[in-house]
């Protein structure tokens, strides 16, 4: 189990800097008492980690730079919301596929951190934006009255 909220200040003192000195204007959009979620935190703490580093790496020739990352609580699960205003996703089907072709460094990031969410109960998934590009973390909050 994990605070997502503590989680989300600690990624905020990373990506924060990072964003900031590739000239991103970096908005957070956080709820207050976002639950305890089915999640190991230095394993989540990665995840978004690797999303804003994707963000930088996609989006820093853009004319306009911004990333926002929002929470919400959508059916039975909390979401993590990273959207960039990077050119946008060409290709979305090979979005989640090792080595590709057009992936700039490894290729991997996107791959083991759906991995790692896959691992715990959660996914990653992109969803079509008019600008840029979506990455939606989902996580499992813990069961009311779970043994903490």
């Amino acid at each position: 189990m994990a605070d997502l909220g503590t989680i989300l200040d600690e990624a905020r003192i990373v990506i924060e800097p990072m964003l900031r000195e590739a000239g991103f204007e970096l908005n957070w959009h956080v709820q207050e008492n976002l639950p305890l979620v089915q999640s190991d935190q230095h394993s989540l703490l990665q995840v978004f980690v690797n999303l804003a580093r994707n963000a930088v790496a996609h989006g820093a020739d853009g004319p306009e730079r911004k990333v926002s990352i929002s929470t919400g609580a959508e059916k039975d699960l909390v979401v993590v919301r990273f959207q960039d205003s990077g050119p946008g996703v060409a290709h979305p089907e090979e979005l989640f596929q090792p080595f590709q072709n057009r992936a700039q460094a490894s290729g991997l990031g996107l791959y083991i951190s759906r991995a790692i969410l896959r691992s715990q109960g959660g996914n990653l998934r992109y969803e079509p934006s008019a600008k840029g590009a979506c990455f939606a973390v989902e996580l499992w909050p813990m069961e009311k009255g779970a043994a903490q």
